[in-house]
Formats: structure tokens, sequence, C-alpha cells
């Protein structure tokens, strides 16, 4: 990894630090990432072909094209990095797609995609990994690819005396950086990348000094920015951004909500005794499913709640006529449905214990 060092005496405003790439074949990783960006494809012959946009306004978009060699699925990804619209050897990617919850995946990558830097005849390395699913219980459904920036800029300036590392990622995948995006601040280099990012339209801090952006460059290859008085301390600013503090302070029971585990045992049981039936679907890598797990379902006055229901998790992998059939496409989703199976009301996303207990007793 290379580093541009910036030699600051003490605190100045603003400062400005030079940024560089993170190499292409890193090993590292980040803690935060964005949702994958699609490129809808087209069927052109046996193959499927699309493009997307990586860089300033101007750019070529960049072209893709999916097929298959000596194989039932898609197993070649040629990706025209250079964008000259000609197949070349160096360009095809090859995989050996594997089945997942019943689907097929092809992944490809990580491959760098050059972008032009404005102003300069050299480019800037955009290293990605892209992946094609196909369903075979969704023959009609749109063919797209999906990908992800595996990459970052990073620089070293020092503040107060010692050095200070900073890094800035894309949130919004788009080849451009903005206030869209994400950025960094910590004392090592370790600590840019295990740590949480903000937004460069917000601050983040550094030994109990906030700093906040004041300019980026659209190629990534400096950032400045300044201290300044939040008015309040980082601990006090932590526990008001605590998104859990609420679920984390309620007092815990014994046991938490019992679920069962069968879709058609829970309903018939909802019908056998009149209650209502409370169904939500997870997945065993929803980050929010487990985090409802730990902190909300084994509050004292949630299972109390739920005493009223029959409650049922459903796994949306691995029961995907049910998610067809009511309507899920994101985790977790709670519904609530009454005996006869009437859908009630539902819920996408993390639920606060007092959401929770209103969703499950509201008439």
């Amino acid at each position: 990894m290379f580093l541009l060092s910036l030699l600051i005496l003490g605190i100045s405003d603003p400062v400005t630090v030079s940024l560089t790439p993170s190499a292409v074949a890193t090993k590292e990783s980040l803690r935060w990432s964005p949702k994958g960006a699609t490129v809808n494809l087209r069927l052109s012959g046996v193959a499927l072909r699309g493009s997307f946009a990586l860089g300033s306004k101007g750019t070529p978009e960049v072209a893709v094209e999916l097929s298959k060699k000596d194989a039932v699925h898609f197993n070649q990804l040629w990706i025209d990095a250079n964008r000259d619209g000609k197949q070349t050897p160096d360009e095809l990617l090859k995989t050996s797609p594997m089945e997942r919850t019943g689907k097929w995946w092809s992944s490809f990558g990580p491959v760098s995609v050059p972008i032009p830097i404005a102003g300069s005849k050299t480019n800037r390395p955009y290293p990605i990994n892209l992946w094609y699913v196909e369903d075979p219980q969704e023959p009609t459904a749109t063919p797209a690819l999906r990908w992800s920036r595996r990459g970052w800029h990073e620089g070293q300036v020092t503040l107060g005396g010692k050095p200070a590392f900073v890094l800035i990622t894309e949130m919004q995948m788009d080849g451009v950086f903005d206030q869209r995006d994400s950025w960094t601040l910590s004392r090592t280099r370790d600590g840019i990348l295990r740590s949480g990012a903000r937004g460069l339209e917000d601050h983040v801090w550094l030994e109990g000094v906030a700093y906040r952006p004041t300019a980026i460059h659209p190629d990534g290859v400096s950032l400045s920015f300044e201290h300044f008085d939040l008015g309040i301390t980082e601990a006090e600013e932590t526990g008001k951004r605590d998104i859990f503090r609420e679920d984390k302070a309620a007092p815990k029971a014994i046991k938490p909500v019992t679920f069962l585990h069968d879709f058609e045992e829970a309903i018939a049981l909802a019908k056998k005794t009149g209650k209502r039936l409370f169904v939500d679907f997870e997945t065993t890598w929803c980050g929010p499913c487990k985090s409802m797990d730990e902190l909300v379902y084994s509050q004292q006055s949630v299972v109390d709640a739920a005493q009223a229901v029959i409650a049922v998790k459903v796994d949306g992998d691995l029961r995907r006529d049910l998610t067809k059939k009511l309507g899920v496409a994101a985790y977790p989703t709670m519904i609530l449905l009454d005996p006869s199976g009437k859908e009630l009301r539902r819920a996408v996303g993390y639920q606060r214990g007092t959401q929770l207990i209103e969703f499950l007793t509201r008439r």
C-alpha cells in the first residue's frame, strides 16, 4: 500500500491530505460496503449483454457480456475494462458456478477498471467484484449482473504532532467521489480499515476532536477537512446515535420469545386456538435479524406481548414459495395474520422493542 504524507504542524484549518488508491490485489477489506449496483442485461444471441457508467460525465460506459462455454450455467464474463469495444483474452473472466439456496451463482473478480483522472493523461484503478444469480424458479425474471467496489483511497497526515490516517470510499458507486460517499479517520492504519465510516457530509471523531470535510476531489486524489466544536462530547453523541440504546437497556426475560419453525404447523395452530399468527421472515445472512434475536426478542415486555400470538420464524431462502406468495422482498419482514390467514399488517427492517409490542398488540 502506497501512502503519501503531508506534514502538518499542530492542528491547522483546513487540512488537505493526498490520497492514493488501495492495491487492486489486496486481501484486506472494509467493515462497510455499499449495496451492489445492478446492470440490466439483454439477450444477444446466446449471450447476455449490458453496460454501466463509471467515471465522470462523458466517460464511455463499461460493456459486459455473460456467456457459457461447455456449461449449463454462465461461466464466462467479458468486461471491457479499457472501453475500446474489443474483446481480448485478458478481459475474459472465468468461474465455476455454485448452487446456493436453490440459485446458481456465477462470481467474477476482482478486476480493475481504469478510470481517467480529470485533467490528466493517467488513470486510477477501480477494483470491483461482479456476480450473476440465476434463479430456476424465476425463469422470466429480467437478467441482471450485480457488482460492488472493492477498493478505497487512503492517505496519511500529521495532526497534533502525531500521524493520522484518512480513508475515503464510495457508497454511491459511480466512479466519482462526492458528498454521497464515506470517510473515516484514525491514529492507525488498521483503525481506518476496522472502524465504521460516516458520510462525507458528516463529521468523524479523533481523540475527542470532531472533524468535518470541506472539499473532496472528484477523483479521490485529495480530501480537505477541518476540526470544529460540535458543542457536545464524543461520548454524548455516541449515546444519541446508538439506535440500539433503548433495546440494550430494556429488562431481559429468562427465556426469549418462543418461535415455531414450521409455517404450516403454525397457521394450523393459529386457526385451532383463534390466535393471530406472527410470521418473522429471516435469513442466515441477515444482520438486523440477528440483532433482533439478541436485543428485541429477549426483552421481557416483548415476551409478554408475544403470549397473545402464535409466533413462527421462516427462512426466506428455504421457503421461497412463501416469500413469493406473501410478497417478501427484504429481511427481516414481519407479518401479522389473523387466524384465517388474512394479513393485518407488516413491518420491514429492524423494529425496536416498543415498536414490536405495538405491532403485536394493536387491534
